[in-house]
């Protein structure tokens, strides 16, 4: 909850030393897992892992900690049918609320009794020692967008939602709602113009909200005087040029907290005056990652802890106490991905949340900050569902580069256990977007293939996120055959020069832009790359931006408008030379030139590359007498979610990879999936074995 924090003296974090410890730490960087550190190869092959394996869905969802740390609640996924839990976090007691739900996220409110459950269409309220079950308390209007903001501090056991009129027929505005556990629906401000971020007093009232104006956002202060009203107050900062500006929380002495990169490249914890001035609290001390989440204090929202995951995962204390429990946490979990929940009270316990590159699955911890001791929880999972042993997978190392106009970017090698690294085939897996990033945490594709003897490189290029504007703004839209591009040749070069893959055994795959690239790659750096693998690509990326402004589902994203973004990013769809030279540089206009196997994977109704953008290129590949093998997926976006869908993905890969670049030959498919494959597999390239 973006609320300010408590001046009554609830928090045990008070404010002055926050400010006095991050003065100090500006000096000396440091912070928990904070050191990079190189992983040796492992000297034992792993099992062979079973593609369904890699892909089977978490049965542990929305694991959330109330305000007073005494209850944990979660959902449950077994054989189709969805389950809350609550344990006594003192006892380790765990009882069933509900047998069925249709949550998909829960949030509870400051009273620590009040957990809410939010499904697509309703919101409903269980109270904890209550025997009633749930009961709804508000109902989802199909033409009003919601965003649930979190708990109301003011009034405890209430929850704050942003509503938005998205209906052709309605007016344009917006509201922010307080709704309690009765239904009872308060009004706390609303505009004309779109809110999409707000900040509470510790009356429950509005001091700041964020609402798109123009092509940016306005940041508003909001006094008494207002009454509510979105569109008056005093509008202290704008975001524009796609600046990130997250509120966080509103200060008793009036300042806003925000989780923003106004002013600077690297996003941080910044305060922002009354009077709009700014200041940066903290960033990041290795002047690499944009801060990707805080932790906050449950009754007061002062943050505790910083998180940065775009290379290494790291978290940094942001006061003195804050980094005593800290550093207990991170000598019991050295060098993992940390996410930790604090709550407040004599009893009260914390939620750690451990994730790795080697675990399919998070781990979850209750910390005692009284003895300062961690107990896992949540791992006992019904029959059939464990995850893939941590000793069976690869971990993925951070690694940098630095492209031949200087500049340093950032991405992750995964090396196959058992074998000499050097010897080894080498894929090159892109992250899509390309306004996106490859993570430290678990990637099932990579772990697929670093278990089937491949090394993996997942480059994050020019215009990916995580590593501020200067790295983001630094493609200037040359995503055809240009700077991006060779960022991902020169990272796969340096990759091979250190001794990871066989420089005579490279292939690439990818998925949306990934798969652009990876398309890029055989194309033109045929002498490099030995075949590609690509999922719902565009085959030109000028055409597929200028079609998606219009027609994908982010053309209809509250904000900033589709075609205005592209802009800011350097694709200007109306601009006619800009698309011209992306479409020279294009895989379909230079399918002539390629000469390596291509696999390529289309969902017939995807949202965000048209389909027949896919299967214009397969058949022009086809026309040219070239080796093209199409997968389709009639009923399927652009994201794979069926099982079969993913795993024919997989297997699709496996068998390319080693008719290509000679890596291990892949377990035949089942009857299920061999059906499936057959009904679907419309091409079938001398690669993947001719029909």
């Amino acid at each position: 909850m973006r609320a300010s924090p408590d001046t009554a003296g609830h928090s045990r974090f008070p404010w002055h030393s926050i400010v006095a410890f991050l003065l100090a730490a500006a000096a000396a960087p440091g912070g928990l897992a904070d050191e990079r550190v190189e992983v040796p190869p492992s000297s034992t092959r792993a099992r062979v892992i079973a593609r369904s394996e890699l892909l089977a869905p978490p049965p542990v969802r929305e694991v959330r900690l109330s305000s007073n740390g005494r209850h944990l609640a979660w959902l449950l996924d077994v054989d189709d049918t969805r389950s809350l839990w609550l344990m006594d976090t003192t006892s380790s007691e765990s009882t069933r609320l509900l047998v069925r739900t249709e949550a998909v996220h829960l949030h509870w409110a400051r009273d620590a009794r009040t957990l809410y459950l939010e499904a697509p269409r309703q919101l409903s309220v269980v109270t904890i020692g209550d025997r009633s079950g749930a009961r709804v308390v508000a109902r989802f209007e199909e033409d009003v967008a919601h965003e649930i903001v979190g708990s109301d501090r003011a009034h405890e056991d209430a929850l704050v939602i942003i509503e938005r009129n998205v209906g052709a027929g309605l007016p344009p505005g917006s509201r922010v709602v307080r709704v309690d556990p009765r239904g009872t629906r308060h009004v706390l401000a609303e505009a004309t113009l779109s809110i999409t971020d707000v900040a509470l007093d510790t009356r429950g009232q509005v001091a700041y909200l964020k609402r798109i104006e123009g092509m940016g956002h306005s940041i508003v202060r909001l006094d008494d005087r207002d009454g509510g009203n979105g569109d008056r107050g005093a509008v202290v900062q704008r975001c524009e040029r796609l600046h990130r500006c997250t509120l966080v929380a509103a200060l008793a002495d009036g300042a806003l907290l925000m989780q923003s990169d106004l002013g600077t490249s690297l996003s941080g914890l910044v305060r922002l005056e009354r009077n709009g001035a700014l200041r940066v609290l903290h960033d990041d001390p290795h002047h690499e990652a944009d801060l990707d989440a805080l932790s906050l204090d449950p009754r007061s929202d002062e943050p505790l802890f910083a998180a940065y995951r775009s290379t290494s995962p790291r978290i940094h204390a942001l006061n003195p106490e804050a980094a005593v429990h800290g550093r207990h946490i991170d000598v019991a979990l050295p060098r993992r991905d940390l996410a930790i929940d604090v709550g407040i009270g004599e009893a009260a316990r914390w939620l750690v949340a451990e994730r790795d590159s080697t675990l399919q699955r998070t781990r979850w911890h209750l910390y005692n900050p009284s003895s300062r001791t961690l107990q896992g929880v949540l791992a006992e999972l019904p029959a059939g569902d464990a995850a893939v042993e941590e000793e069976a997978l690869a971990r993925k190392v951070a690694v940098s580069w630095r492209a031949s106009d200087g500049m340093q970017l950032h991405g992750f090698v995964t090396r196959p256990p058992g074998l000499d690294p050097a010897q080894s085939p080498l894929v090159v897996n892109v992250h899509g977007g390309p306004w996106s990033r490859a993570m430290p945490g678990f990637n099932p594709l990579t772990q697929l293939l670093a278990n089937r003897g491949y090394a993996v490189f997942e480059p994050n290029f020019r215009g990916s996120t995580g590593f501020g504007r200067d790295t983001l703004f630094a493609a200037h839209g040359d995503f055809g055959n240009g700077r991006v591009q060779l960022d991902i040749i020169e990272g796969t070069r340096a990759v091979l020069a250190a001794g990871t893959g066989d420089t005579q055994r490279v292939a690439i795959v990818g998925a949306s832009f990934g798969g652009y690239a990876a398309l890029l790659g055989v194309t033109f750096s045929p002498h490099l790359f030995r075949a590609a693998a690509a999922a719902v690509p565009p085959s030109d990326f000028g055409w597929t931006a200028r079609w998606a402004t219009a027609h994908s589902d982010l053309a209809d994203t509250p904000g900033i408008a589709l075609i205005d973004r592209f802009r800011m990013l350097g694709v200007d769809v109306d601009d006619a030379s800009t698309l011209a030279r992306l479409h020279a540089q294009s895989p379909l206009a230079n399918a002539r030139l390629l000469t390596r196997p291509v696999v390529l994977f289309a969902g017939g109704v995807d949202e965000r590359v048209a389909f027949r953008s896919v299967s214009h290129y397969a058949a022009t590949l086809r026309t040219l007498g070239k080796d093209v093998s199409l997968f389709v997926e009639p009923l399927a976006g652009h994201a794979a979610e069926a099982p079969l869908m993913r795993e024919s993905w997989f297997l699709l890969v496996e068998q390319l990879l080693h008719a290509t670049i000679g890596g291990a030959a892949p377990a035949p498919p089942g009857p299920a999936l061999q059906a499936y494959l057959e009904r679907s597999l419309r091409l079938r390239g001398p690669a993947l074995g001719n029909d």
